[in-house]
């Protein structure tokens, strides 16, 4: 079991963090220019092309008999609301200005929890039926993200405030939003419709899975700032207790209340801790850039506790293993 957990935590350091020192490179030699819509666009491309196969996919040959999962969106919300409370904690503790609260408030409410981090991980440790779960557990963001993340940007922005219902309505309008929930709808009808899924897709999966994480991060990769960190050193420590302590102690809690321990053989009780102890989530730095807040305490806080996961994996995998 250490020799395999080994070699796991090997292949998920490989997959997100050699394509993101590749990325950096890439933008440090010049040789590339616009990289900001270089990697707009591979970002574009696979959540388009990817994404919506991946979890169609995925989908299809999940166990949806159990109901109780589909709460697991539910769990995400509180985590995400729950984070709230240290993160007001240290904006005062820090003595935080108002921009700089209103990111770090941000930042600390949403975390790495889709396929390009926490469906990842889930996939390499349990496949396709982890990352499926991830993905029920990730229903709420978008939502969640354009009414009361937009809301608390604005409410700590300088510029004139913009309506929740127009916030709300970017979930069902943008185009490149309605991809990943196409392959959800597909998937589910595919599922219920008893549809045999051919042997060839799981294969499949476990190339595309991979593939599509190490595209996002070598896009990723092309946009980092690493001098940011040393500017923020106390704060990052009380954004990293904020994910890898008090999140996961939060999602634990409400999983267990739920009984999920009960179902799937305990996996949806895993899948929350893997999901609530994921790093600042790169969606995160949309708000400072609309609203007019700190965008160097955002772009820090994703850095810092996203390198951070390498040194946690081991003790994430040693968690999951007691469960």
């Amino acid at each position: 079991m250490m020799e395999e957990n080994f070699f796991r935590i090997i292949f998920i350091i490989f997959i997100l963090f050699v394509p993101l020192v590749i990325g950096y490179r890439v933008k440090k030699s010049g040789i590339l220019q616009d990289l900001d819509s270089i990697s707009t666009s591979i970002i574009t491309l696979l959540t388009k092309l990817a994404a919506p196969l991946i979890i169609l996919f995925a989908f299809w040959k999940l166990d949806l008999s159990h109901i109780s999962i589909f709460t697991l969106p539910i769990i995400g919300i509180m985590v995400s609301t729950l984070a709230l409370i240290p993160a007001a904690f240290f904006a005062k503790l820090h003595k935080l200005n108002h921009k700089q609260t209103g990111s770090f408030l941000t930042s600390a409410m949403f975390s790495n929890i889709g396929y390009t981090l926490g469906g990842f991980i889930a996939f390499v440790l349990y496949g396709e039926a982890g990352f499926s779960l991830t993905i029920l557990y990730c229903l709420y963001f978008r939502p969640y993200f354009y009414t009361i993340g937009f809301y608390i940007g604005e409410n700590y922005s300088t510029k004139e405030r913009i309506k929740i219902k127009d916030n709300l309505k970017k979930v069902f309008t943008e185009g490149i939003r309605l991809f990943p929930l196409l392959g959800i709808v597909g998937g589910i009808i595919l599922n219920f419709l008893s549809i045999p899924r051919p042997n060839f897709i799981s294969l499949l999966n476990r190339f595309l899975i991979p593939i599509a994480t190490f595209g996002y991060m070598f896009a990723i990769g092309m946009t980092l700032k690493f001098s940011l960190i040393k500017r923020f050193k106390a704060l990052l420590f009380s954004m990293s207790f904020i994910k890898f302590v008090w999140s996961p102690l939060v999602g634990l809690s409400l999983a267990y209340l739920l009984g999920y321990y009960t179902l799937m053989d305990g996996l949806p009780f895993k899948i929350v801790l893997i999901e609530a102890s994921m790093p600042v989530a790169i969606s995160s730095l949309l708000i400072p850039a609309l609203f007019n807040l700190d965008q160097d305490i955002s772009n820090s806080c994703w850095l810092f506790t996203t390198l951070l996961i390498i040194p946690l994996l081991p003790v994430l995998l040693w968690i999951l293993s007691i469960l």
